[in-house]
């Protein structure tokens, strides 16, 4: 049979992202919810990959117990949790200035990552009133609290001090709601890449192969036996191919059929489908 072709039911480790796949905010999307308690059901193991840095693990796993759904702590790898893991152990006591929400900021904390900017930042206040002096990074996440003030607190970091290392939690350019898209945490990256002259030098969430590692890790499951699902080719797609996990593209999220077209190798899924509920109607 063709690798392409196998059943889901041969796979033994499912990776899922959240927005646009399982959930769109806070609605569920066509299947998910039931496909993932089948999984369960049939002993199958479970993760969720996310880019999305707003929330904190803890609030990622409440989130699905009001959608019906149990996961384990484990089982959830945001780019938020790998992010602040990431600072705690590259510098010990690293503090660090966030284009981020609470959640974000939550998880630095967790992780013993001082916030200098730890409380709520308004356009009324003097931007220079801050401390940004020995600053170790300027980190970027999604930020629906954007303001003046904020962009011209990391752009001056950026600028002022070559040393400040410029890092991101993901470069989703564009965020799915249940309204349309919205712009992500790739937005703000170039807001600050265009105003300060730096480029971000690490991103740490998909298609960074870091979250794969860690499920592979974590499952004690080897590729052949994984499969990816995910609604962006650029992350999800892209990132489970190279790092050798079989994928497949849902089209309830960011990705519509009129993307498809001159498909690169790398960013091409194994299948397609409309949601999960396909899915989930394959596998009875």
């Amino acid at each position: 049979m063709d690798s392409k072709t196998k059943p889901l039911d041969t796979f033994n480790t499912f990776l899922f992202d959240g927005d646009g796949v399982i959930y769109k905010e806070n609605s569920p999307l066509p299947g998910g919810i039931e496909f993932i308690k089948l999984l369960q059901k049939r002993e199958k193991k479970v993760f969720v990959l996310t880019n999305n840095s707003t929330k904190t693990r803890d609030e990622f796993k409440a989130k699905f117990s009001a959608l019906g759904l149990n996961l384990p702590l484990e089982s959830i790898l945001s780019s938020a949790y790998l992010t602040a893991h990431y600072l705690s152990t590259e510098k010990s006591s690293a503090r660090v200035y966030v284009i981020g929400e609470e959640g974000l900021k939550k998880e630095f904390v967790n992780f013993g990552v001082e916030v200098i900017n730890r409380n709520e930042e308004t356009n009324e206040e003097d931007i220079f009133s801050l401390n940004m002096d020995n600053i170790d990074y300027v980190v970027t996440g999604m930020d629906r609290g954007l303001n003046y003030v904020k962009i011209s607190r990391a752009v001056n970091i950026l600028m002022s001090y070559k040393e400040t290392k410029f890092i991101a939690t993901n470069a989703d350019f564009t965020f799915p709601t249940v309204h349309g898209l919205i712009p992500g945490g790739g937005a703000m990256i170039k807001i600050l890449e265009e105003l300060s002259g730096r480029k971000v030098e690490k991103i740490i969430g998909k298609p960074n192969s870091e979250m794969f590692e860690i499920a592979m890790e974590l499952s004690q499951t080897n590729k052949e036996q994984m499969i990816m699902f995910g609604d962006r080719l650029e992350t999800d797609i892209l990132g489970a191919n190279l790092a050798g996990i079989k994928t497949c593209l849902v089209l309830s999220g960011v990705t519509s059929m009129k993307d498809l077209v001159d498909l690169k190798d790398d960013n091409s899924p194994d299948l397609i489908m409309n949601s999960l509920q396909d899915a989930y109607d394959s596998f009875l």
